[in-house]
């Protein structure tokens, strides 16, 4: 009994997303490219941080052996 309830509210709930996601697909697109955009600057502010990192530590490393 719970196994048919719990298999119907998943294909209920898949169909109902997939129902409001054809609805909207020119915001979902906008909402992807967006997301997408946004994952591009964040990689390159981390590499920039990490490159920031390196010199840092070597710098302070070298300050410490001596």
């Amino acid at each position: 009994m719970i196994i048919t309830i719990s298999i119907t509210s998943f294909i209920v709930g898949f169909v109902i997303g997939a129902l409001v996601t054809r609805n909207n697909v020119d915001e979902v697109n906008k909402i992807v490219e967006d997301a997408q955009d946004l994952a591009e600057k964040a990689q390159a502010e981390l590499a920039e941080y990490k490159a920031k990192q390196k010199k840092t530590t070597k710098s302070r490393a070298k300050k410490t052996v001596k």
